[in-house]
């Protein structure tokens, strides 16, 4: 019998071999130019412009100077067995990421960006008592990652880029205007984009404050697409993405039903990119984004930030041109710092030292549930432990991987110190040998009365801890059940581990 090809390998087959392009699967054939006799221009019906550029227009992005190409009358055949995918009652499948080949950067707490658990966990049914139940691990016998807010239709093209990128033909003119107008498509099943408008009272107007005027218009194109479902997108490690893939977004009206956006070692991004389209308004509802290891990044890029009003969750590690007080300063003036929104903020190796660790919890210790701020030799651990106590009503995950100064006893103090704790990452901390003081303080902390969090998972690859030493300290401390009340990782693996979402 012959073999079926995985889902990825299908997609990869059926829009992306050298001589297909998938704006000529999505778009159709390219339209001819109709000019008039009399030289008008009235008359052409093609899908790019070729205007020469002005003056004025970049000559090095045709894409930003350019119209976008028109979509097509009917649906292509492809886009059509998309839809009905969409539409399929087949039940959701666990996300088989497109790459086969081990990536460090994969295996993090917040990692991979894109997926959550599935079936959805409840957190509006969670009882006090019952500590906090979605910061327990994977259940793998009903529960699996899949891509977030995801769909079969939304999986299919997923799945695509990421095969493109593991086979090395993700060019920048692969995924273009009608590329994303599918997925957005995929995402919102064809809703109206525009919300109808609805007869409303007359107000009278307030005075605006000088320089609201950006944040103002940000807030009502993010409410025009409130009634849209929010989708996730990644173009993890597509090194080639640049100025074309972001316009072709942009034009594709992508923002408006965008809620997850992974960027992580997109090396094209640029500042220009980050400010002129991501953070120009035209992607309004952005929740959760993650810049990693995006090094042509500077601290410009991190202000325009703040433009972005609904972010929740950030990431910019790795993008050495960044420095902890650009990511203070964007916290500072965040909405979201205000209203304890913004509550997971991972900037590892960055330089981080104990007085802009300590800026940085003033500002977000109440409502504060992720940092990652790794890869630092500035930071001392009493210093370490003595700041982060400020945030220990709310931190449940925490990565502080090759951060030498983390040792057994200071590893020991933030047991006690973080009893929220349930997903931490010191990898790389050769100086911690055993979990057992870690463990040894979050008993004294449920003794104190403080709520403990039932479970902690660990990623401790290079650090001290041996595989005896795991076993001892697995044997002492078990739940009711007998089962160990925590999951330490000591080799490669562990991606997704630390996904609760």
């Amino acid at each position: 019998m012959r073999e079926i090809a995985p889902l990825r390998i299908l997609a990869l087959r059926a829009v992306g071999p050298p001589g297909c392009q998938p704006e000529l699967t999505f778009g159709g054939p390219p339209r001819p130019k109709n000019k008039k006799q009399d030289g008008d221009n009235d008359g052409i019906i093609e899908t790019k412009t070729n205007a020469s550029p002005t003056k004025d227009e970049p000559t090095n992005d045709s894409t930003a100077s350019d119209s976008p190409p028109l979509p097509p009358d009917e649906p292509t055949v492809t886009s059509r067995l998309l839809r009905s995918l969409r539409n399929s009652s087949m039940a959701i499948q666990p996300y088989v990421a497109g790459t086969t080949r081990a990536n460090a950067s994969d295996v993090d707490i917040s990692q991979p960006w894109t997926m959550a658990i599935y079936p959805p966990r409840d957190a509006t049914t969670i009882d006090e008592d019952d500590d906090y139940k979605y910061n327990l691990p994977l259940d793998e016998s009903t529960e699996f990652l899949t891509i977030e807010n995801g769909n079969h239709a939304v999986t299919c093209l997923q799945m695509f880029i990421d095969a493109l990128v593991e086979s090395g033909r993700a060019g920048d003119d692969r995924l273009g205007v009608h590329f994303f107008r599918e997925w957005v498509q995929a995402v919102t099943g064809g809703m109206e984009i525009n919300k109808p408008e609805q007869p409303q009272k007359q107000r009278p107007k307030k005075k605006q404050k000088k320089g609201n005027s950006s944040n103002n218009n940000n807030n009502n194109s993010s409410r025009q697409f409130d009634h849209l479902p929010l989708g996730t997108l990644s173009l993890h490690n597509l090194a080639s993405a640049s100025i074309h893939t972001f316009r072709s977004m942009q034009h594709a009206n992508v923002g408006s039903c965008l809620g997850t956006l992974d960027l992580t070692g997109a090396h094209g991004l640029t500042d220009s990119i980050l400010s002129e389209v991501i953070c120009s308004g035209s992607f309004p509802r952005i929740q959760r984004l993650s810049l990693k290891n995006s090094r042509k990044l500077t601290g410009k890029a991190v202000a325009n930030l703040v433009k972005l009003r609904h972010l929740r969750a950030v990431d910019v590690g790795g993008c050495f041109n960044i420095h902890p007080n650009d990511v203070i300063e964007m916290v500072q003036h965040h909405p979201g710092t205000k209203k304890g929104t913004l509550t997971e903020i991972y900037a590892g190796g960055l330089g981080w030292t104990d007085v802009a660790l300590e800026t940085l919890l003033e500002l977000t210790s109440k409502h504060l549930r992720g940092l990652g701020i790794g890869f630092s030799t500035y930071l001392s651990g009493p210093g370490l432990v003595l700041m982060l106590t400020k945030a220990a009503e709310t931190l449940d995950r925490l990565s502080i991987p090759f951060v030498a100064s983390v040792d057994d006893a200071v590893a020991s103090a933030l047991g006690k110190a973080l009893p929220k704790l349930a997903v931490l990452d010191i990898r790389g901390c050769n100086k911690v040998y055993s979990l057992t003081g870690m463990m040894d303080g979050r008993i004294a902390a449920g003794n104190s009365g403080a709520m403990v969090a039932k479970h902690l998972f660990v990623l401790a690859r290079y650090s001290g801890i041996s595989n005896n030493s795991l076993e001892e300290t697995s044997r002492l401390y078990r739940n009711e059940l007998g089962e160990p009340i925590f999951d330490c990782v000591l080799d490669g693996g562990g991606t997704g581990g630390g996904v609760r979402r």
